[in-house]
């Protein structure tokens, strides 16, 4: 057990910040939210959002391509708030844990089921990572969690190079897929994309989650809609439509 004090952050004229205290929170929330995390069934809770208006759109759409980025990161630059981050903060995040545990194999197995008539292109890391990076097989999303079945197809690069990518469907096509990339947008093909976050609220309430759904196509976001979910007595209870 390590029992090193933490140094405080004192920059003249400005209020001490106490580092200690903020590491020692952030352990706290950690290993309370890792805890309840186990206790958690997020396969019930896909049987609830696959009933939203926007998965019942998406599977109606004519287009057939689906872009599925299953962690939806919004970029937040920080302003005024330097002392917090020059503290040492608690070293374990809970964003991989609830990833791994939200994404698992038969969850994300319920959203190819149920667009059945869809293929499947699930892209992590987005903005960091471009669709090339998320083919390489050490990044992929299919393959570093073994899920099955998964197919091949072919893209053309932005220097009109042909490699092999990686998607998911309810049944294998009979014509081989092939798709081009395009500069500014993710691929030259229409297609509609699904950016989900499925993230812990921090409050006293127990299994308290929101949820993020963005519908867009090629071209614009279609809606966005951020929900309250309750995770009690075995089942997950809609709770309320916020705004932001």
């Amino acid at each position: 057990m390590n029992n090193e004090k933490i140094e405080d952050v004192v920059i003249l004229g400005r209020p001490k910040v106490d580092c200690q205290k903020i590491y020692d929170n952030e352990k706290a929330l950690y290993e309370k939210q890792s805890e309840e995390l186990k206790k958690l069934n997020f396969e019930r809770l896909f049987d609830e959002l696959l009933k939203l208006k926007e998965f019942q759109k998406i599977k109606s759409d004519e287009r057939k391509i689906v872009i599925l980025n299953p962690d939806y990161i919004t970029i937040i630059s920080s302003c005024g708030n330097d002392d917090f981050f020059k503290c040492k903060h608690y070293e374990k995040y809970i964003n991989k844990d609830v990833f791994e545990k939200v994404w698992n194999k038969n969850s994300y197995l319920k959203i190819v089921n149920f667009f059945d008539n869809k293929i499947i292109i699930p892209l992590i890391e987005i903005p960091f990572w471009s669709f090339e990076q998320n083919m390489k097989d050490e990044n992929n999303y299919l393959k570093t969690r073994n899920i099955e079945p998964f197919y091949k197809g072919i893209y053309r690069d932005l220097n009109n190079k042909n490699k092999e990518f990686y998607y998911s469907s309810h049944k294998k096509s009979t014509e081989s897929l092939e798709v081009n990339l395009d500069k500014n947008k993710i691929i030259a093909e229409n297609y509609l994309q699904l950016d989900m976050k499925i993230f812990p609220v921090v409050s006293e309430s127990l299994g308290l989650y929101s949820v993020t759904i963005i519908l867009g196509n090629e071209e614009k976001e279609l809606s966005k809609r951020y929900l309250l979910y309750q995770y009690k007595e075995g089942k997950w209870n809609f709770l309320e439509e916020k705004t932001k």
